[in-house]
């Protein structure tokens, strides 16, 4: 429940920072304008119970809202049980935050192709400092943390830039090169390059299968900011037993 509470947030976050509005004040109906009452605003339920509607002038309720509260609440039960499992709060909390905090730029990015500028470089402040302390507590070098960031966020964002200046803004738009820069600021190295990894295989099944069922036409631009934030959890939930699988088939 407080996952979806959480993804109710982030759906209001998309949608004021596209419309350029404040966080402040109440929630109202895109189409009527009507003031919500509580509820209405029932993570997921309310949707379900006034069957995708608005209770006021009955036009449809994007599909949105209950996906991206489910999927929050999907995240927060994942990261309930590591921390059953591992007992790390600390870095728990982190993981939570920075994955629905992404889903801000899923939804940003397939509704409307933007990927607003301050919003990335915020987060991707905020993220990697935080995620910098909880790697000095865990008693990792501090020179070793820096480098690790600095090396995600400049491998990151030399990737991205190359394909956008070889491609003539074709393959990638700018907000793409940002985006992989905040991942692999938060990431670091190598994390970061499973992220990117698993990114286009994500992305690449996703296209194809589109494509085959029709839905897209081949060469079309599809959002692949979708595609990194799937590929930068397929690397925090998996990283680190990839990362020692291989080293032990090397060994």
């Amino acid at each position: 429940m407080i996952g979806a509470i959480f993804g109710s947030f982030i759906n209001v976050v998309a949608i004021r920072v596209h419309e350029g509005s404040s966080l402040i004040g109440r929630s109202h109906c895109m189409h009527c304008h009507a003031n919500l009452k509580f509820r209405h605003m029932v993570p997921i339920l309310s949707w379900i119970m006034m069957r995708g509607r608005c209770a006021e002038c009955g036009k449809k309720i994007h599909i949105q809202y209950p996906l991206i509260e489910a999927a929050a609440a999907v995240l927060a039960i994942i990261y309930m049980v590591s921390f059953l499992n591992n007992g790390d709060l600390s870095r728990m909390l982190f993981n939570f935050f920075f994955s629905v905090s992404l889903l801000i730029f899923v939804v940003m990015d397939i509704r409307w192709c933007e990927l607003p500028l301050e919003l990335m470089v915020g987060a991707g402040i905020v993220f990697s400092i935080w995620d910098m302390l909880l790697h000095v507590t865990e008693n990792m070098s501090p020179v070793m943390i820096a480098w690790s960031h600095a090396s995600g966020f400049s491998v990151a964002t030399l990737f991205f830039l190359f394909q956008w200046v070889v491609s003539k803004k074709r393959w990638i738009g700018s907000g793409d090169i940002w985006f992989g820069a905040v991942l692999g600021a938060v990431l670091g190295w190598p994390l970061v390059g499973l992220a990117v990894y698993f990114a286009y295989i994500f992305g690449g099944a996703t296209a194809l299968g589109l494509i085959i069922l029709k839905k897209l036409k081949p060469g079309a631009r599809v959002p692949f900011a979708p595609a990194l934030v799937a590929g930068a959890l397929a690397a925090m939930w998996w990283g680190s037993w990839i990362f020692n699988w291989l080293h032990n088939a090397m060994s």
